[in-house]
């Protein structure tokens, strides 16, 4: 740029030089601003054209003459190359390198350097065609990726809401048809009615809103608020348990207070129906960081859990499946003749 060596003039390459400089930050600034126009790119190859054209005026004889392309002319055609090569389409692409390797023979006469910008235009045009088409094999991977995650994402919505469902329908229609299929309420009783409407409510619930059987609060709710109403709760069809109460006030997320409140439920539900005592124990105590540890426990006459059948679903699901839904546990204790011992455990 210091050589002012005829034909080059002094004023001339000051005044090219200080308008590149110019441009070369402007395009700097509106290009790292989010969606650049095209007409910015454009823009820079008509420049490049410009100072091409002009280079008889602006660059010594001797490099003129030269064909190893040293001029600083040379440099911003190659610079000029590449951008357009990276930043424009194809078409557009094409077109600027060939206006530039032009313009540039026209100002210094055909040389080496000419037939070079083309060689470099055709070489960044097969770099940015490869990364071009890994970005696009990428996009489509990723896609695939996520359309599968939101797949697996709603299977796993909808079966959880169908277990909650069936959870549901045990804890209530099935448990009536249960106690009749048992005996425990004759046609005749008075509590029949009481259930079947209870449960009717249940099925109407669930056809009015197949997606989410109940609708799911945010926010913490209170545990031992829970468990109270859980315990003063009357079963009807079942005998009333005379119930000790130790759970000190805790806030938990909703939906683990629900599953830690039906689960209790269930098990008491299971005391009153098999145990052959009405007197139960419910209490909690926290355990790790924030996390809850709720108890049920009878001193009836106990049962074996692994003889359980695979068909019943009480402890299996409306228990068990219950905790495990909401990233909890449940362990049962029992033996015949030692009471049954029922640990609910969640932890953040």
């Amino acid at each position: 740029m210091v050589g002012f060596a005829p034909p080059a003039r002094s004023v001339w390459v000051t005044v090219a030089v200080v308008g590149l400089l110019l441009w070369s930050g402007l395009f700097t600034v509106l290009t790292l601003r989010p969606h650049p126009r095209t007409w910015l790119y454009a823009g820079d190859t008509v420049i490049v054209v410009a100072l091409c054209l002009a280079q008889g005026g602006l660059v010594p004889a001797e490099v003129l003459q030269a064909s190893a392309g040293s001029g600083w002319i040379d440099m911003v055609a190659r610079t000029g190359v590449l951008i357009a090569q990276f930043t424009l389409r194809l078409p557009l692409a094409a077109a600027s390198t060939i206006a530039i390797a032009a313009a540039h023979a026209v100002g210094a006469g055909l040389r080496d350097a000419s037939v070079v910008l083309v060689l470099q235009g055709l070489l960044a045009a097969a770099v940015v065609a490869l990364l071009r088409r890994g970005a696009r094999r990428a996009d489509l991977a990723l896609s695939a990726e996520a359309s599968a995650r939101a797949a697996e994402r709603a299977r796993s919505a909808a079966r959880s809401d169908e277990l909650d469902q069936q959870r549901l329908l045990h804890d209530t229609v099935l448990a009536t048809l249960t106690m009749v299929g048992t005996g425990s309420i004759t046609r005749g009783s008075a509590a029949l009615p009481q259930r079947a409407a209870a449960d009717l409510t249940v099925i109407e619930g669930l056809q009015a809103h197949p997606a989410t059987a109940r609708a799911v609060a945010r926010g913490p709710a209170p545990l031992d608020v829970a468990l109270r109403t859980v315990v003063l709760t009357r079963h009807v069809g079942l005998p009333a348990l005379d119930v000790e109460f130790d759970v000190p006030p805790l806030d938990l997320p909703h939906e683990v207070v629900e599953a830690l409140a039906h689960g209790a439920a269930e098990a008491l539900a299971n005391v009153s129906r098999h145990a052959g005592n009405r007197a139960a124990r419910v209490a909690a105590r926290r355990v790790g960081e924030g996390g809850v540890a709720v108890e049920v426990r009878d001193s009836g006459g106990g049962f074996d859990p692994a003889a359980v059948p695979a068909h019943r679903r009480g402890l299996r699901e409306s228990v068990q499946g219950r905790m495990t839904a909401v990233g909890g546990s449940a362990r049962v204790t029992s033996s015949p003749g030692s009471g049954t011992r029922v640990v609910l455990r969640w932890e953040p």
